[in-house]
């Protein structure tokens, strides 16, 4: 088994051998890079496509909210109406395809406002096949290039909002609708809890994250059976999130495993 990768002037596209895609990855967008979408090997696309309320979750995407900029959300619109920072911007500086055995890319980030640059980040995706499944390994190296900067909460919600309690830090999508309207949470999670592994299982599909322990100090999960905090019809958001210090940022790395599969 083997997989297909070509750069465009987008796209990072991603296919099997027999043409059929694996992922499509967007680097160029003004805000963020992001996938869209994420299949299994029978085809089915596990993301969402971002919901009229909220644009700016555009797939597959990494995130934080610091106390220079905000990048998460993409306008003081979608912003805490008592917290409007700075929009950010996580712009494109370098991609390039991996050589050798492993199939994927780096990425260089400059992470900035229409003023100056904030963070600079290093990341770098790489897919295997399995018979049943690919394997996404989602690295990132974060590095401050101003000075002071700290990542801090989100402060949405009321108090007890998990959200609230944890921020949005960390990698996240919305699960496609079709595929995971019936869908369960294997283990099931209360918002809070800090597993390494974690499964939204759906309709002949399931996606799977994996962390190291490190990170592994919060989850944020809505489900379209438990949509809390968003309400009947929720998302069916899953995000894996760390806890934000008061700490001044001079690097991070984190790793992620991003298995989708089919069942």
């Amino acid at each position: 088994m083997s997989i297909n990768v070509k750069k465009t002037d987008q796209t990072v596209e991603f296919s099997n051998a027999d043409g059929k895609p694996c992922g499509t990855y967007h680097y160029m967008d003004k805000f963020k890079s992001f996938f869209r979408g994420l299949y299994t090997p029978s085809g089915k696309n596990v993301v969402a496509s971002p919901p009229r309320e909220h644009p700016h979750h555009k797939g597959l995407q990494f995130g934080l909210c610091t106390s220079v900029a905000n990048f998460w959300e993409e306008d003081k619109a979608s912003e805490p109406p008592d917290n409007q920072l700075t929009i950010g911007m996580q712009r494109n500086a370098k991609l390039d395809l991996l050589t050798g055995s492993e199939i994927g890319f780096t990425q260089v980030i400059d992470w900035r406002t229409d003023t100056m640059s904030v963070l600079s980040e290093t990341r770098t995706i790489s897919v295997q096949q399995n018979p049943d499944a690919y394997v996404w390994t989602w690295d990132t190296k974060l590095t401050a290039v101003a000075a002071d900067v700290q990542i801090v909460r989100s402060v949405w919600g009321a108090p007890g909002y998990c959200y609230s309690d944890f921020g949005y830090c960390g990698l996240g999508l919305r699960l496609a609708a079709d595929v995971f309207q019936n869908g369960n949470v294997v283990p099931p999670q209360q918002c809070g809890s800090a597993p390494t592994s974690i499964s939204f299982q759906g309709d002949g599909a399931a996606v799977t994250f994996e962390q190291t322990a490190e990170q592994a100090n919060a989850l944020f999960v809505t489900t379209y059976q438990n949509a809390y905090p968003y309400g009947p019809g929720g998302p069916g958001f899953a995000f894996l999130t760390f806890v934000p210090t008061p700490r001044d940022l001079i690097s991070l790395e984190l790793r992620y495993i991003v298995t989708v599969s089919d069942i």
